[in-house]
């Protein structure tokens, strides 16, 4: 049985993984002037001490070096980790996705063989859904893996592949059947990045940070590699989005930067006339409409570790949480941006750059949180659909 952590243990363990990341992320973190936040490049050290001081995995079975906690447990730790501003990408596709997904679907060899890798930070992965011509139509895609004796060969494109440039491995979504009915034909694999015939392209994006295209020309995996059955892959990666979903990493890192944006309008000199903006009566109701909808967006969040907790179906709690953080997101990054002024669009090493530049980072990286891990509008139908019971 799974023990659900009271209030007083729940704020020691977010003080905890806080004080961690104090020690362990540099003070000038490498990144800032790209980003706002440490880059994936710094992600690799930072994941291999997270495993070393066993904060990866908790909820998983002790068997696989997790400690059977709760999924209220990692939902705290996450979110924490979003307020220290950790690099993340690596660790979230990992343990949320991979991971978990493994946990419903893979073999027992293959959980203990890639779950201890992980939770020892070892093992990072990166998903290889996304391709140019199937980025929200995932049945579009059109990867091969073709079967040839022991082997599956592997031809094709990814995109949009977050921290392929750092990862160990990918959870590769490929077409198995070629004449199955859209939807179907498609299965899912563990892939080796360092296997022949895969090549990654790093691209440097808007909003900080790279992102990543993979090619596959022949790449060879084992036939092992397959998790779960074989085209029934929609239906995995459609649980396996579910978990990306789970977004009490964003929410920390919105909460750091409403923080942030308080922090500095409670300075004397942050208003035009030399005093605060904080005491402008605009300001503090904007403030407190942000601090209102944060407080929703930690309890959507919570919700879903509740009922993970219970082993109760999340499927549309995912999707209203994901849907309302990166609106909010966007919100109290524009909210700063109006608030102090031009100021706000200074970079990072700037002079006049409010807090290092980094609610500006936030403002030029929002709109993709409300595309990444499925844009807005699938928010909603997911919400209509299986949430509200209405018709596709």
């Amino acid at each position: 049985m799974r023990l659900i952590p009271t209030r007083d243990e729940s704020e020691s363990l977010r003080q905890g993984i806080l004080d961690f990341c104090a020690q362990v992320i540099p003070e000038t973190t490498s990144g800032l002037e790209r980003q706002g936040t440490m880059s994936d490049g710094d992600s690799i050290e930072f994941y291999h001490q997270l495993g070393q001081a066993g904060w990866i995995g908790r909820h998983w079975p002790e068997q696989y070096g997790g400690r059977n906690c709760s999924h209220l447990e990692t939902f705290i730790i996450d979110e924490a980790l979003g307020y220290a501003r950790a690099p993340l990408s690596g660790y979230l596709l990992s343990v949320k996705v991979f991971g978990n997904t493994l946990m419903l679907f893979g073999t027992d060899k293959q959980k203990a063989t890639y779950l201890p890798l992980i939770t020892s930070g070892t093992a990072i992965l990166c998903q290889g859904f996304s391709e140019p011509n199937a980025g929200s139509d995932f049945g579009s895609l059109s990867t091969r893996a073709t079967r040839d004796g022991d082997d599956y060969v592997i031809n094709g494109h990814k995109i949009w592949t977050s921290s392929a440039e750092v990862a160990t491995h990918m959870y590769l979504a490929a077409r198995t059947d070629p004449d199955a009915v859209k939807h179907r034909g498609i299965s899912t694999f563990v892939l080796d990045m360092t296997t022949p015939g895969v090549t990654v392209n790093t691209f440097p994006t808007l909003g900080g940070g790279v992102i990543n295209e993979v090619y596959f020309d022949n790449a060879r995996i084992p036939a092992a590699n397959l998790i779960g059955e074989l085209n029934r892959g929609f239906h995995q990666a459609m649980r396996s989005l579910d978990l990306e979903r789970s977004a009490m990493d964003r929410i920390g890192a919105a909460r750091r930067a409403l923080d942030d944006l308080s922090t500095h309008i409670h300075q004397e000199g942050s208003a035009p006339d030399g005093g605060r903006l904080a005491d402008l009566p605009a300001v503090q109701e904007k403030m407190a409409e942000l601090y209102g909808r944060m407080q929703v967006s930690r309890t959507f969040g919570y919700l879903i570790a509740r009922r993970l907790d219970a082993n109760e179906g999340a499927s549309s709690e995912f999707s209203y949480g994901k849907l309302y953080i990166g609106l909010l997101s966007q919100a109290i990054a524009d909210a700063a941006v109006d608030i102090i002024g031009p100021r706000a669009m200074f970079e990072y090493g700037a002079e006049l750059a409010v807090n290092d530049g980094l609610l500006t980072a936030l403002y030029r990286a929002s709109p993709a949180l409300t595309l990444a891990g499925g844009s807005s509008e699938i928010q909603k139908s997911i919400i209509a659909v299986r949430g509200l019971g209405l018709p596709k």
